[in-house]
């Protein structure tokens, strides 16, 4: 709920829902931009001078996060974090049972996967989103339900929860984690309206199907139920599921940007309730001494962070388990050796985002 905040009034009642005019159907992308605006708040604001001179302080946040063996023996074992590089895997779910703008079939999503790399000299993070419906190879389930083999990546999550998960992304990267992290999407309108709300700009006019509101192209104030509104539209947006990508990497800056102002890190109310809300989101592999962590990325700042995504050849796939995306073997296997080899600069240089209009940037 936002705090204190009145969205400014729509122009005129929205138009009646439409179509996508994309001729080309594109794949059913992740919201892995608000998990950017939870992972960033607990890599920039953990990481800021503020809390992290005050090394006690980050054991209080550190008390109210949830804790779950998500990666097992995975873990790359990890006595501090002053040395790069740093790879973390990111699962997310948005649940939107209790929100009355959708409808219950909306209900719970288990839709982003997500590596986050953090470069050698821990000042630059590259955020990878793995298609949700990418066919892979999932391995079998420690409980012997599900025998392994192929289906949609996100399927591992039904088949063995987040471990498996964790065992199949890293299967196909062959990357190694230094932790992981699980969250929670509905804190983000909390942190929008925490932050006193956002503005962002667009180069296109849109409107909601799910509410009365519309965004002119331009600049635009989001509250937090706005921003929440604006980052899950799809079928006003050019480009579909990737117009609402760029939309939601645009709410990550504007998000980011706020929360290291002097306003927010100077306010001890303020500074409380965003990390208190951004602790109690997120569950966290065992392996991780978010302490420790907070200390080694204290260098982290909004303006370092980019994200990309893995190639893929299709996205109508046609297999058992329906539509699917199939991901490029040549060219993601150059983004797996970029991730491990610490050469992201040089892997997004040769291969911009794909994101028209952008840098590849979170913005």
């Amino acid at each position: 709920m936002a705090v204190g905040l009145k969205e400014a009034p729509p122009d005129a009642p929205g138009p009646a829902p439409i179509r996508s005019t994309t001729a080309r159907r594109t794949p059913k992308a992740p919201p892995w931009a608000k998990a950017c605006i939870i992972f960033g708040a607990v890599l920039v604001v953990l990481a800021s001078g503020t809390l992290t001179a005050a090394y006690g302080l980050t054991n209080r946040y550190n008390s109210k996060v949830k804790r779950a063996d998500i990666l097992g023996n995975l873990s790359e074992k990890q006595s501090s974090y002053t040395e790069g590089p740093l790879n973390f895997l990111i699962l997310g779910s948005d649940n939107r049972v209790t929100d009355p703008s959708f409808a219950k079939t909306d209900g719970l999503r288990s839709d982003t996967i997500m590596i986050a790399h953090i470069d050698k000299t821990l000042s630059k993070t590259y955020i990878v989103s793995v298609p949700r419906d990418s066919y892979v190879d999932i391995p079998a389930s420690g409980d012997g339900k599900w025998l392994g083999g192929k289906d949609k990546i996100n399927a591992a999550f039904v088949h063995g929860g987040a471990a498996l998960t964790a065992k199949t992304v890293q299967q196909l990267t062959g990357v190694d984690f230094n932790g992981a992290f699980l969250l929670d999407f509905n804190s983000v309108r909390k942190l929008v309206g925490i932050v006193g709300g956002v503005t962002v700009c667009i180069p296109f006019s849109m409107h909601s199907i799910h509410t009365t509101r519309k965004w002119k192209k331009g600049c635009n104030y989001l509250t937090a139920d706005g921003a929440q509104d604006f980052m899950r539209q799809r079928k006003t947006v050019p480009g579909g599921d990737f117009g609402r990508m760029q939309n939601q990497q645009r709410v990550i800056l504007a998000v980011a940007k706020k929360m290291t102002t002097k306003g927010i890190l100077t306010d001890p109310l303020k500074l409380d309730k965003l990390v208190s809300t951004v602790a109690e989101s997120v569950t966290v592999d065992q392996s991780v001494d978010l302490p420790d962590l907070a200390l080694g990325l204290k260098k982290l700042r909004p303006n370092n962070l980019r994200c990309t995504t893995l190639p893929f050849t299709t996205d109508d796939l046609q297999t058992p388990a329906g539509s699917s995306v199939e991901l490029d073997p040549v060219k993601g296997e150059q983004l797996y050796a970029a991730l491990r080899d610490d050469t992201m600069d040089a892997y997004l240089a040769a291969n911009p985002p794909a994101d028209a209009g952008t840098t590849g940037a979170c913005s």
